[in-house]
């Protein structure tokens, strides 16, 4: 699994290098808080159909180790992505280094905490779910040799060059 050091991502960010930093998580957790310029999609299939072949794609998700970050890269490597990077520290590290983070639990008006993460109506979660990964640790993926949107070297570039910041 190749990967970026927080410096190196920190040096891509500032130079506007248009990388893609695509958050593996599902859209609650992307929401309340993130590292500012991500990407978050609703599923991967989602993913795959957005992200072209050749995009430098960074992945990170909130700490080191997280398994959704693993399979992610395995299942875009698998898929022919070529660009594919992991920043393993994620959120947790980034923080930790005084970056700036953005989402709703960033500042300190950050909305009520609930037992279970979210209200029971569940109203602000706008469909997702605090502990739903929505796909992202591995069972989301859709096989390699028979996926919709799987790299063959020949996609169109997107209307606008850049996909939304906050696909979720």
């Amino acid at each position: 699994m190749e990967t970026i050091s927080r410096q190196e991502l920190k040096a891509k960010l500032d130079a506007n290098q248009g990388i893609m930093l695509v958050m593996t998580v599902g859209g609650w957790t992307f929401r309340a808080k993130h590292i500012p310029g991500s990407l978050s999609f609703p599923s991967p299939s989602c993913a795959l159909q957005t992200l072209r072949c050749d995009d430098q794609i960074i992945l990170y998700s909130t700490s080191n180790g997280r398994q959704d970050t693993r399979a992610a890269f395995v299942a875009l490597s698998a898929h022919g992505y070529r660009n594919v990077r992991c920043y393993e520290g994620g959120l947790a590290d980034w923080e930790g280094a005084g970056y700036p983070v953005e989402g709703t639990s960033v500042s300190s008006a950050a909305s009520r905490r609930w037992p279970h993460g979210h209200s029971p109506e569940g109203l602000e979660l706008e469909g997702g779910c605090p502990h739903c990964d929505n796909g992202w640790s591995g069972y989301g993926w859709p096989p390699a040799e028979t996926a919709e949107g799987a790299c063959s070297g020949d996609q169109p570039a997107m209307a606008g060059g850049q996909p939304e910041r906050q696909v979720v």
